[in-house]
């Protein structure tokens, strides 16, 4: 499978050109993150310091390496205090729920979990893993993970009711994964200053894709219909006010780890040698469809981000890729086991999918 000269992108992902020289199009019109410093992070948060002892702003924790980091990050280093928020959707793992445990007893942090209906949220992904398995299309995969995105309407709505002043989420902008709206049919392959967006355009076309896919495959019209529209609501139509620790600060990959694993006892998953995702239920299943159906996951496009970035070597991404890419069979076996569904016969289902490559 051809990859790109310059980072490790196959020719398979979504909207993909090479140059003469073998370089890809997303290489080309790279253009560095510049992040915004420390010292303007610390004037934006000094300028919400309370004097009372409360907690100044609401902070989202997901139990994965970036959050707890960032988490570590704004007490230790900057002195603010935070609210640590989870919305529990039904695969919040309990290595994540360890993870989070850890980190808010070590800072001394208050937690408030959301949790939704879980037994209702993991029928929805029940009956919607079903409806794919009948007629699988890499575009409708993201369906899968639908019932996490009211983390931003129960966000903002915790952050008013508790009076914080601002709310501060940890996503790391390398991890952009444009190839799932991609495989929609969707060219988000231009420079954009926030990763998580989509243009208005492209938020419409997103919408009638997923309308003709449960058109042509109605086992989709089921109980978790409203959910999931409540999900696009919450993701792409509501405002997002909040700032992005990793638009000011440097994200590095061994200073994450050796500070959660060495500080706090930060747990990994004993499936893979990787620290990324491991909190995450629904991961290792859809990256395994990715992977096995394209030839690619998300670890090839965080790794090629790196490479981009100047943080990692293109030799070293192709060793890296090769162990991220390992299959979780373990993280696999307990999401099937959690929504009640064969694993064997799913799995079966991906491996006789025609292949991209």
């Amino acid at each position: 499978m051809r990859r790109c000269t310059k980072c490790v992108l196959p020719e398979t992902f979504p909207f993909i050109r090479f140059d003469d020289s073998g370089v890809c199009n997303f290489c080309n019109n790279h253009r560095p993150h510049a992040l915004k410093g420390e010292t303007k992070l610390r004037q934006e948060l000094e300028s919400v310091r309370r004097g009372d002892g409360k907690p100044e702003i609401l902070f989202p924790i997901s139990g994965g390496r970036d959050s707890c980091y960032a988490l570590h990050v704004v007490v230790r280093d900057f002195g603010i205090k935070p609210v640590a928020y989870t919305y529990d959707w039904g695969m919040v793992t309990d290595l994540a729920r360890r993870n989070i445990s850890r980190m808010c007893g070590a800072l001394g942090i208050e937690h408030v979990l959301i949790s939704a209906d879980i037994r209702r949220k993991r029928e929805y992904i029940r009956t919607n893993v079903s409806a794919w398995l009948r007629k699988p299309h890499l575009g409708t995969v993201p369906l899968f993970m639908a019932g996490d995105k009211q983390l931003w309407y129960y966000a903002n709505m915790l952050k008013d009711e508790m009076g914080l002043a601002r709310t501060l989420f940890s996503m790391n902008p390398l991890e952009r994964t444009d190839f799932k709206v991609g495989f929609c049919g969707i060219d988000e392959s231009y420079y954009k200053e926030h990763h998580y967006e989509l243009t208005f355009a492209n938020k419409l076309r997103l919408g009638g894709f997923y309308m003709g896919q449960f058109l042509l495959n109605p086992a989709y019209i089921n109980a978790s219909l409203l959910d999931s529209a409540f999900a696009y609501f919450s993701y792409y139509l509501i405002p997002k006010d909040f700032t992005l620790i990793f638009d000011y600060l440097p994200w590095r990959e061994h200073e994450v780890e050796s500070t959660l694993l060495g500080q706090y006892g930060w747990e990994t998953s004993p499936d893979t040698k990787s620290t990324w995702r491991i909190g995450d239920g629904t991961a290792a299943f859809y990256n395994y469809i990715y992977l096995k159906v394209a030839g690619f996951s998300e670890n090839d496009t965080f790794r090629s981000n790196q490479i981009r970035e100047g943080l990692m070597t293109r030799r070293e991404a192709i060793e890296k890729i090769y162990e991220d890419n390992q299959p979780r069979v373990a993280s696999i076996a307990w999401y099937f086991d959690t929504i009640g569904l064969d694993a064997i016969e799913a799995v079966k289902t991906i491996n006789r999918m025609r292949i991209h490559y």
